[in-house]
């Protein structure tokens, strides 16, 4: 099925879930988790299979939970908060888990109040920081154009961890705030809107992910060199 948007439905039910969190209110409820919670995420993940194969051929687009799509049941094993239902949800693509951690992921999350697209790391190794720094320094003629398209489009922020000791480095002050991070992502958040309940959210994630396109290439290249 193609991607109409999420219904108001949906986040009615994510609130209703965050005020009974438990096992029995939610599985009194799957159906309607399942039709207006699940199902557009399995579509919104077809969708974008295309694009993101186009991107990187090896990114996992299966639209399945625990590959691309979220677990709406926490892993409370080592965690303090011991409820055993999420009611924020996401899509990640990737690719193939024996590489987590150790690549970037474009990835859309939402919760009751608003949403957030991006791409990169959701905790980078140090390793591969410094290979991607490494990689900025053999080719700084093909990091400039990336970093001046960021810096032109304030939709999108540039997050990520920094290192509290400063790494010294002979670059421009345009490239040091790339250059100081533990770990890195650019995103765009949204209150909830239009878009998200209709087959516009598609279309903007799509165009996001294109223009974050040149960013992923370069420090995957960066990465497996």
């Amino acid at each position: 099925m193609s991607f109409t948007g999420f219904t108001p439905t949906t986040i009615s039910f994510l609130n209703d879930l965050g005020h009974n969190n438990n096992k029995e209110w939610f599985e009194a409820r799957r159906d309607i988790y399942e039709e207006h919670v699940l199902q557009p995420m399995r579509d919104l993940t077809a969708g974008l299979e295309p694009c993101m194969k186009e991107i990187d051929p090896y990114i996992d687009t299966t639209p399945v939970i625990n590959k691309t799509i979220s677990r709406i049941y926490r892993d409370t094993r080592f965690s303090n908060d011991k409820r055993p239902l999420r009611n924020d949800l996401w899509i990640t693509f990737r690719r193939p888990k024996n590489e987590w951690g150790n690549v970037p992921e474009f990835y859309f999350y939402f919760t009751p109040e608003r949403y957030e697209f991006g791409m990169g790391f959701y905790c980078a190794t140090p390793a591969n920081m410094s290979k991607i720094r490494e990689h900025i320094d053999r080719c700084p003629e093909l990091f400039q154009p990336i970093v001046d398209f960021y810096d032109s489009h304030k939709v999108y922020r540039l997050g990520g961890e920094e290192y509290k000791k400063t790494i010294v480095n002979t670059h421009t002050e345009s490239f040091q705030k790339w250059l100081q991070k533990k770990s890195l992502y650019v995103s765009s958040g949204n209150e909830l809107d239009e878009a998200f309940f209709s087959p516009q959210l598609a279309s903007r994630l799509e165009k996001a992910f294109w223009e974050h396109s040149d960013l992923y290439r370069f420090i995957t290249k960066g990465i497996h060199e």
